[in-house]
């Protein structure tokens, strides 16, 4: 049987991660069938759940803009609850330095929210305030355009902005968003994320804290409805080569082949080699992100559920246990059920881009941020269990010199997928889920063509 675009031939998605599961699922909903394969058992790539002693975790802690409207539709899309994130204003807490929210009302116009938030923000100077704004303005005036060879450090500096507000605002942003050293990230690509979220509409700006796993969040619910809508996803089906054979392409496996009409490659731009004759990876480096996860038998809480540190390893601090207790609570069935609350603690700390812990065995590091949260929380217990957990191509550096291929290859139906492909933005979720819609459009423009050509 033919699909919505005249092909008797499904589509394959190689990698099941945020990339190829919105390639998937943008494919289903134009009717073309697919089949997604993904190498490990548990899908969303660099960004899925992992397990540890009976406790659900992440290898690695992502958080979500209001401005992530393309990951916000397709979650909705695929059936995600409103209760698998908290929705903040936003908010950049380093106690005890520094703290900033945007308002959330309707008596503060759209334009005015960011500079409300500074101008009530803790922990900067009036002149710091002032030269926040005024570096704003100054992005505006030229539309956010950048200098592409520029680094944020080299912006900063041009726009005069005091050290005191790069170490508390600029650099914590730019570690968040682009996981690149400031010294060495791109001035382009950080304007284009101010452009969407601080410069924005107030929703654009919010933070949106994930209540469950990473897998949970998007990957999983995106498979339950492929099975619904003419896709399939096979885990644990590592692709070994695929082959352009006349006008189809021939995906093989460890243990099968598979004949599919195009291909959308949305692996890890580290794991391309070898995979297709004339796709390589690309000349980009990788930073790495670090978490270190902590368990403890008692309650334990911090003050906020993420908080930073400008001063130690850990740039982040994540309250798990009471993330995991909003979602439960708000699928209580009594509103003041607060049971789980006493569920002893867990606590992330997340250590972004290269840096001098790379040389720390995971003993010594896991110490050192411990020490760091000792700091944090009066009375800290020994944790029952520790558990590091390094990502080391958690992202491509965004440089000014960074690479990033296009979606095409050299291959008529074939294109790349992932946060790596050219594109605005950094390698986020959001990114990596533009990219896969825009090659799932190219898939099926692709398809349409070559079935009309046939016809003829």
């Amino acid at each position: 049987m033919s699909n919505a675009t005249g092909t008797r031939m499904p589509v394959a998605v190689v990698g099941g991660g945020y990339a190829g599961m919105a390639a998937a699922v943008t494919l289903a909903e134009a009717g073309v069938d697919c089949i997604v394969f993904e190498a490990g058992k548990t899908l969303g790539g660099r960004a899925r759940r992992i397990e540890y002693r009976g406790e659900v975790l992440d290898n690695g802690q992502h958080i979500l803009a209001g401005a992530y409207t393309e990951l916000l539709r397709l979650m909705r899309r695929v059936g995600v609850p409103d209760s698998a994130l908290r929705r903040l204003p936003l908010r950049i807490s380093i106690p005890p330095d520094f703290f900033l929210q945007a308002p959330r009302t309707a008596l503060i116009p759209g334009a005015m929210h960011l500079a409300w938030a500074l101008l009530t923000a803790r922990g900067l100077t009036l002149s710091d305030k002032f030269a926040a704004i005024r570096f704003m303005r100054a992005l505006k005036r030229t539309n956010f355009r950048v200098d592409a060879s520029k680094s944020v450090a080299v912006l900063l500096e041009e726009l005069r902005q005091p050290q005191n507000l790069i170490d508390h605002l600029w650099q914590p942003l730019t570690i968040s968003a682009l996981n690149t050293p400031l010294t060495s990230a791109s001035a382009r690509v950080f304007a284009n994320v101010l452009r969407d979220s601080l410069a924005a509409t107030p929703e654009a700006s919010d933070l949106l804290l994930p209540c469950v796993d990473l897998t949970s969040l998007f990957p999983g619910p995106a498979a339950a409805w492929l099975a619904l809508h003419g896709g399939e996803v096979r885990p644990g089906m590592r692709i070994k080569q695929i082959i352009a054979e006349d006008d189809h392409y021939k995906i093989i496996s460890q243990s099968d082949s598979q004949l599919c009409a195009g291909v959308i490659i949305a692996v890890g731009p580290h794991q391309l080699d070898g995979l297709m004759s004339g796709v390589a990876s690309p000349a980009v480096r990788f930073e790495p992100i670090v978490t270190v996860y902590f368990k403890f038998d008692q309650r334990v809480r911090l003050s906020e559920v993420m908080s930073g540190q400008i001063r130690g390893l850990a740039q982040w601090f994540f309250d798990r246990q009471a993330l995991n207790d909003m979602r439960h609570v708000r699928h209580s069935h009594t509103p003041n059920d607060t049971s789980r609350n006493d569920d002893g603690g867990l606590i992330a700390a997340v250590i972004s881009a290269s840096g001098p812990h790379e040389l720390l065995s995971q003993e010594q590091l896991a110490e050192r941020v411990f020490a760091e949260l000792e700091e944090r929380i009066p009375d800290l217990p020994r944790p029952v269990w520790k558990k590091v957990v390094t990502e080391k191509y958690a992202t491509f550096a965004a440089t000014p010199e960074a690479d990033r291929p296009p979606a095409a290859t050299c291959y008529p139906g074939v294109f790349r997928a992932g946060d790596y492909v050219t594109g605005d933005y950094p390698a986020t979720l959001e990114g990596a889920v533009r990219n896969g819609i825009f090659a799932a459009e190219a898939t099926i423009a692709y398809l349409r063509t070559s079935s009309s050509q046939s016809t003829k």
